[in-house]
């Protein structure tokens, strides 16, 4: 079967990609009033604003313990294509907490949808808890997915794997009353050291990622730690993903994800730590017609650890899914 992005007509997608740099700033941020959620909402910076990107937008959503700086390098590649949109869930980054302190599987989904009604629909892109959100929203509200990209979803893993749970974040903000402070402690006195374990858990190779890059996320590490939320939004929300995968054999994960009808890819890492790629195979099987990539020697974060490979699958997978041009009368 021939590839629809080699047929005669505009240039593939993947041809229009832009080179990796992991030097660049951060991408610009704002907070979005979306009652009842306030969302600190970052913008690709592409080059110009002037050309409209090629395949519309795109909002990124991050995963456990995570931020909108989980999307900067992916989103920088992919920026002549599609205009790049990164959020933080509520209690995230800088994002406020929920206002009644509740942080269910269906807050954070109605969080995402809010984000989406805002831009009026998007290409959405999940990594890990953020792909398991991402797949109930485009299971509920299938007009505003356009296409549908889950890295590492956190769907139901049962088997048990002890060093899914290990890395320093999540460890601390489970211990009552001790956690919050050490947490906060490790944040502003030892971030380097918070940082670099959490990377050695979530990627197979962090050095990649360069100084530039680690540097900001320990930057973002020291401003979490001031954030007296911080520790409670891993915690509760570490809570309700386990709690969802327990109940009745998290079947809820399953029979949403056969509700899902966008266009849908899946990207796995083969030596993912926190969620294993063997659930791959049953995730294609349950969303029809899904496509799964699995990349060999990478970790949980496909899109931090190497965003030009991934880019170019999602460019390919939005080049397959483009709409048809109407011909000319």
């Amino acid at each position: 079967m021939s590839d629809p992005s080699d047929s005669p007509g505009p240039s593939p997608l993947r041809d229009l990609l832009a080179p990796l740099d992991r030097d660049t700033d951060l991408w610009p941020g704002r907070h979005v009033d979306l009652a009842p959620f306030r969302i600190y909402l970052r913008r690709v910076a592409r080059g110009s604003d002037t050309a409209p990107a090629v395949a519309g937008r795109v909002l990124y959503v991050h995963g456990l313990g995570g931020s909108s700086l989980n999307w900067t390098d992916l989103g920088e590649v992919l920026a002549p294509v599609l205009d790049g949109y990164a959020m933080d869930l509520p209690g995230f980054g800088f994002s406020d907490p929920p206002a009644d302190g509740g942080y269910s599987l269906t807050m954070m989904t109605d969080s995402v949808i809010a984000v989406l009604e805002h831009l009026g629909g998007a290409h959405v892109v999940g990594n890990s808890l953020g792909g398991a959100i991402v797949a109930r929203v485009a299971a509920a509200r299938p007009d505003l997915v356009h296409t549908l990209t889950l890295i590492s979803p956190a769907f139901p893993d049962l088997r048990p794997r002890v060093r899914r749970l290990s890395f320093i974040p999540l460890t601390l903000a489970t211990v009552p009353r001790v956690g919050p402070a050490v947490f906060g402690y490790l944040g502003r006195a030892h971030p380097e050291r918070q940082v670099a374990q959490t990377l050695r858990e979530i990627m197979v190779r962090p050095q990649t990622l360069g100084a530039t890059r680690i540097a900001q996320a320990v930057e973002h590490a020291v401003a979490r730690a001031e954030l007296p939320w911080a520790p409670e939004a891993l915690s509760r929300s570490l809570n309700a993903l386990v709690t969802s995968w327990l109940w009745m054999s998290g079947r809820d994960h399953w029979r949403r994800a056969r509700q899902i009808t966008a266009p849908t890819l899946v990207v796995w890492g083969g030596r993912d730590k926190l969620v294993s790629s063997a659930i791959a195979p049953r995730l294609i099987r349950t969303i029809a017609g899904s496509r799964l990539v699995m990349f060999g020697a990478v970790g949980h974060v496909c899109q931090m650890e190497i965003p030009v490979e991934t880019a170019r699958e999602i460019a390919r997978h939005l080049e397959v899914h483009r709409p048809a041009a109407t011909p000319a009368c």
